[in-house]
């Protein structure tokens, strides 16, 4: 029986927590009898609070398991915490800032946006203030890029379906046929370099990582001063770095992300 509490509280805001809050001390994914249990709520009661959380994209449903979902970060970090994606991604991004000197971020794809979810920084070099938790526009970051290349061809096609293109600077591509074959070498690359595109002055390299269970896809990238870093060295010196951390990562993820 749920405790008396403050008449102008909102019990169903109250118990809709309770149903995120179970997925921290149970598993990543969830059936409907495990998330009541773990709430201590009726199951018709956890029923429509997760159908509630599905319509807005916190909670994802595949079959008749229940997961979290990339969007609940804008209101905490319960999602980083449950996947233990943090901890894992930070240590890596640390040592590539500390091997390069470099800036190191990683970001998860809410599309239209990447949201930055771990950051390794030496200087700041963007006049866009990053931390965890900020957007920037998928289509104009090399780890946006990245991500979109792993999709399906059909839900990349109805991504772009729709999109109006906002390029950042004279150099940012400008059509929806320019992008599409610039995912495409993304895609066949295996990793993506933006030369300037999301501000001038600043080259980035994007490696996406393999791991994307529940529909959650992750990258790593570097960013430098174009002035300092050509897109020789880019490809020469940093990107086999990228690949192979993105590698390590995708293996320590196995131990936590669910099969």
């Amino acid at each position: 029986m749920e405790r008396a509490t403050n008449p102008d509280s909102v019990q169903s805001l109250i118990r809709g927590l309770r149903v995120l809050t179970a997925f921290n001390r149970g598993k990543a994914r969830m059936t409907l009898s495990e998330i009541a249990v773990l709430s201590d709520l009726s199951r018709g009661t956890t029923r429509r609070l997760l159908l509630t959380l599905v319509e807005i994209g916190y909670v994802g449903i595949d079959g008749k398991y229940f997961f979290l979902r990339p969007q609940l970060l804008e209101l905490g970090y319960t999602y980083l915490s449950t996947l233990s994606f943090n901890d894992i991604v930070q240590k890596h991004l640390n040592l590539i800032a500390d091997q390069l000197h470099e800036s190191a971020s990683a970001s998860v794809l809410v599309f239209p946006d990447v949201v930055y979810v771990a950051r390794a920084s030496t200087n700041r070099l963007m006049t866009i203030g990053l931390s965890v938790g900020s957007k920037l526009p998928a289509l104009y970051t090399s780890m946006g890029r990245a991500m979109l290349a792993q999709l399906p061809k059909s839900e990349l096609e109805a991504c772009l379906a729709d999109i109006k293109l906002n390029p950042p600077t004279a150099q940012s591509i400008k059509t929806i046929s320019a992008m599409k074959r610039e995912l495409e070498k993304v895609r066949k690359d295996g990793y993506c370099i933006l030369d300037q595109e999301l501000e001038t002055g600043l080259r980035s390299i994007g490696v996406a990582i393999g791991s994307h269970v529940n529909g959650i896809y992750a990258a790593i990238n570097v960013s430098v001063p174009a002035s300092r870093v050509s897109i020789e060295d880019l490809k020469a010196k940093i990107c086999p770095l990228l690949q192979s951390t993105a590698k390590e990562i995708d293996k320590e993820l196995g131990n936590v992300w669910p099969n």
